[in-house]
């Protein structure tokens, strides 16, 4: 398709790609670039874009598809003729749409090509300057969040060189009709009822810029494209967004999440406060089985308000479960274990982000398995090994601890320890919260695995 093209002219089709979709925007119409065949029945459709803020009547996309000269005469016209056109194109049966093509050329006034604007109505001034700005952007511009696509909300003007806004469409007529200025067709963006000093440096300059300002109690965003990007180039596009219901959004947001900090770091105080009182009692406690109760209620507190330390931390509900799973094993380490004991451990956790209901029940799952691993594994012994692993697979997630201690006794099933509240907690918390299982088995070169399985989103049972 592009064979026949000079250097030149290849170059100016691909800055145009990258910015056909701004001038579709901008125009409010469909926007197709056509190349002529050696053939002149036939024409090929190089880009086509669609307007983002255009609603309805969208093309079938053409792009790199082959024509009928006699089913595009207007565009066949330009290829020919080399002058712009304007006509009517009947999208359905009584109802037509109006089109402008223009033509490409080189710096030696050759037609290489033909540019189309389709929609139900037009602004001829729009869509000319539209059509410039497309023909003078740079490849680089693609970069620049000024030349971002625009929404439907945005009100498009056109400003001359004398500074005079020459066109509008209807968003930007009823934003100024909102401002009490009812003919903005005529005024000039320097007069004292408008005064953008921002548009005249950028038509002085040549170099698109953007700020955002209060006029008239709203809130408003503003971007100025030069249409020729260099000093003192000519006419302008000012893109004009109201913002002012976005912000008000965006602080109440700011506030409610602020205040939903404030609650975990206060539930993760109460908790801790909770877990203080615990350790009191368990210090006054008598028997050694009331002590150890007390322990474990200290240990399952702990790994909840580790939780909520976190969320306490984040702008979402989502926690990291490899921090959350690394405090929990900290704190258990260092709480439970003889000092006299000396352990050989291992911690690998995957980094995986999930809500915070789900990062609650493996804490305590956590919680319950070093428990249970710490106090019956070792017994009777000086020395152990002990691996803890949180691994995310592509349906699943796995929470395995490996020891090599004194493994399960004979005939132990899962079943049959109703004494057990930790193996109930794990149990409950692993099939009915998590939706997953839990298997604790011995292994074949000796000690216990204990192993945890999380299916993800879209792949637990029913």
């Amino acid at each position: 398709m592009l064979s026949n093209l000079t250097a030149e002219q290849r170059n100016s089709l691909q800055a145009m790609q990258q910015s056909l979709g701004l001038a579709a925007d901008i125009a409010h119409a469909a926007v197709t670039i056509y190349l002529p065949t050696e053939n002149k029945k036939f024409i090929n459709v190089y880009k086509q874009e669609q307007a983002m803020t255009q609603v309805g009547n969208a093309r079938p996309d053409l792009t790199g598809r082959r024509v009928r000269s006699v089913e595009e005469p207007l565009v066949a016209r330009v290829l020919q003729k080399n002058v712009p056109v304007a006509g009517k194109r009947e999208w359905s049966l009584g109802m037509f749409n109006s089109l402008n093509v223009f033509p490409l050329r080189d710096s030696w006034g050759r037609c290489y090509g033909a540019v189309s604007f389709e929609s139900a109505a037009q602004d001829e001034i729009i869509i000319s300057q539209s059509f410039e700005l497309l023909c003078n952007l740079r490849q680089s511009a693609g970069n620049n969040a000024n030349y971002a696509r625009l929404l439907p909300s945005d009100g498009i003007m056109v400003v001359d060189a004398n500074r005079t806004i020459v066109a509008a469409n209807n968003r930007a007529r009823h934003m100024f009709d909102v401002m009490d200025i009812t003919d903005v067709i005529g005024c000039r963006t320097n007069d004292v009822t408008i005064n953008w000093p921002l548009v005249g440096m950028v038509m002085e300059t040549g170099t698109a810029e953007s700020k955002e300002f209060t006029m008239h109690g709203l809130l408003l965003s503003i971007r100025i494209l030069p249409v020729v990007p260099r000093p003192k180039g000519g006419c302008a596009i000012v893109i004009l967004q109201d913002i002012t219901e976005l912000r008000k959004k965006d602080e109440e947001l700011l506030i409610k999440s602020v205040v939903i900090k404030e609650i975990h770091h206060r539930v993760k105080n109460n908790l801790q406060t909770i877990a203080s009182l615990l350790r009191l009692q368990e210090r006054r406690a008598q028997s050694d089985e009331t002590k150890i109760v007390l322990r474990d209620c200290v240990n399952r507190v702990n790994s909840i308000a580790i939780v909520h330390e976190y969320l306490s931390q984040q702008d979402t509900g989502l926690i990291d479960v490899a921090k959350v799973a690394k405090g929990i094993y900290q704190a258990i380490i260092s709480s439970m274990l003889n000092p006299e004991f000396t352990l050989k451990a291992e911690f690998k956790a995957d980094e995986v982000q999930l809500p915070s209901d789900k990062a609650t029940s493996i804490a305590l799952i956590l919680n319950e398995l070093l428990q249970n691993t710490i106090e019956h594994a070792f017994e009777g012994r000086s020395q152990g090994m002990l691996e803890v692993h949180f691994i995310e697979e592509e349906q699943q997630y796995l929470l395995s601890i490996a020891d090599d201690g004194i493994g399960l006794p004979e005939g132990f099933s899962l079943q049959a320890m109703r004494e057990s509240l930790g193996l109930k907690i794990i149990r409950t918390m692993a099939e009915s919260d998590l939706r997953g299982s839990f298997s604790l088995t011995n292994r074949e070169q000796g000690g216990t695995l204990a192993l945890v399985t999380i299916p993800k989103e879209g792949h637990g049972r029913c």
